[in-house]
């Protein structure tokens, strides 16, 4: 789970038993340590250019209804109570969604009950974007939003159900574009929460009725940089 895992990029550092290279020109479909490509209703492809300049960037979009998905999934956690993902997002194709329509865009998962982070894009109503974001507490869970700035952003999660090694206390914090630990966009602590992270899945999923209707089905949405970590801050 230290293991940087830059992959979207295709740039690949061993730091936890992982050996990598970069790897010349982009490939047809992910590389580990992503496990899969789940689609159902969708599509990802991986493409060139880059978000961050570098060779390669991930591509996902729906075709089918709102049971529809297309990601890629990444087993690595095993049980993780802290875990901290970051990616870069660049969904200017689908801004124009009206306030009630929205699509998943990363999940982080449990082995079974729900899923202790999920993040998603919803319509401003002015052609805009916001970032929702949803993380276990108490018997359920909490949800808010921020707003999502045109263009390429970088978005980073720290869940922590407070029982791991040298855990600060159980909390969630969300950065967009803030490269300080210590300025997250928003913070909640402390949480009550059990839930642990066993999978992550990055890319489109569960849209809105209205959002294929609406004239986003088949449009991309751009991915790149992923990485994640047990508790050391990662940044851009």
């Amino acid at each position: 789970m230290n293991t940087k895992m830059k992959v979207l990029a295709l740039a690949l550092l061993g730091l936890a038993g992982y050996a990598g290279s970069a790897v010349a020109g982009c490939p047809g479909s992910p590389v580990p340590p992503w496990t899969a490509a789940p689609a159902l209703g969708g599509t990802v492809a991986i493409v060139a250019g880059g978000l961050d300049g570098s060779a390669c960037r991930m591509e996902s979009a729906l075709t089918g209804d709102s049971s529809s998905f297309a990601t890629v999934e990444d087993d690595t956690p095993t049980a993780e109570p802290r875990y901290r993902a970051s990616f870069m997002i660049n969904a200017n194709s689908i801004s124009a969604m009206s306030a009630t329509t929205g699509v998943f865009i990363f999940t982080a998962s449990a082995a079974s009950g729900n899923p202790p982070v999920s993040l998603s894009l919803i319509g401003d109503g002015a052609g805009g974007l916001v970032l929702g974001f949803s993380f276990a507490n108490g018997a359920g869970f909490t949800a808010d939003s921020r707003p999502l700035p045109a263009g390429a952003n970088h978005v980073e999660v720290d869940y922590d159900n407070g029982t791991s090694a040298g855990s600060p206390g159980p909390h969630f914090s969300l950065w967009i574009n803030s490269n300080t630990e210590a300025t997250p966009t928003y913070t909640m602590s402390p949480i009550t929460s059990t839930a642990v992270v066993d999978t992550a899945f990055l890319g489109l999923a569960g849209a809105t009725g209205d959002f294929v209707p609406a004239g986003f089905g088949n449009v991309p949405v751009q991915f790149d940089t992923f990485d994640s970590r047990r508790s050391s801050f990662i940044g851009f």
